[in-house]
């Protein structure tokens, strides 16, 4: 395994980390479901790692931080939802920013998008399951992560953008420039 991918690895153990960790802080003060606090890192983890190591973030951290914490909770299946979404979050990024090279905002805004469709639909079939009105809660909880979904878009793509220049500027070459090294290496 490549320093690349090693380093990748310590990325995703630090977001999962981040994940797990922010939630509860923001519980203490009640504003947790309002402002996303686990969807930042999973964000970040889409727009920088590869999905190999995103994906698993993304699925792994509501679980942990159900089990450990009982937020997000697995009944009413909250925490599946978020898996679901996380899925979103990861998977979308690592194709329209990282393989596509769209732009950072538009790549937000598509993934967002999903993201909330993938919400809306989870709340309207978890409503009708638990016999509650799916016409309400559907629109209510898209309407109390707005803030969230603001702070989101301020936040993550300078975080994305600054922490990339940082990602290039660390000690290590990607594999293309390890083999090509190799290469030029042999040849003297």
């Amino acid at each position: 395994m490549s320093q690349k991918r090693h380093f990748e690895l310590l990325l995703g153990g630090l977001f999962l980390a981040l994940a797990i960790g922010l939630p509860p802080a923001f519980h203490l003060v009640g504003l947790s479901s309002t402002f996303l606090p686990m969807f930042y890192p999973v964000l970040l983890a889409g727009f920088l790692l590869h999905y190999r190591i995103s994906v698993p973030v993304a699925l792994m951290a509501p679980l942990v931080s159900a089990a450990l914490t009982g937020m997000p909770p697995f009944y009413p299946p909250i925490a599946f939802i978020m898996m679901a979404e996380g899925l979103a979050m990861t998977l979308l990024p690592f194709l329209l920013f990282q393989r596509w090279r769209l732009n950072i905002y538009l790549s937000l805004a598509v993934t967002m998008l999903a993201e909330r469709l993938i919400l809306l639909l989870s709340t309207w079939v978890m409503a009708d399951w638990l016999k509650l009105p799916g016409v309400v809660l559907g629109p209510m909880s898209l309407l109390k992560g707005l803030p969230g979904l603001v702070i989101i878009f301020l936040i993550i793509p300078p975080l994305v953008v600054g922490l990339k220049k940082k990602i290039k500027q660390m000690p290590f070459l990607p594999e293309e420039s390890l083999d090509e090294a190799k290469s030029e290496e042999l040849a003297k």
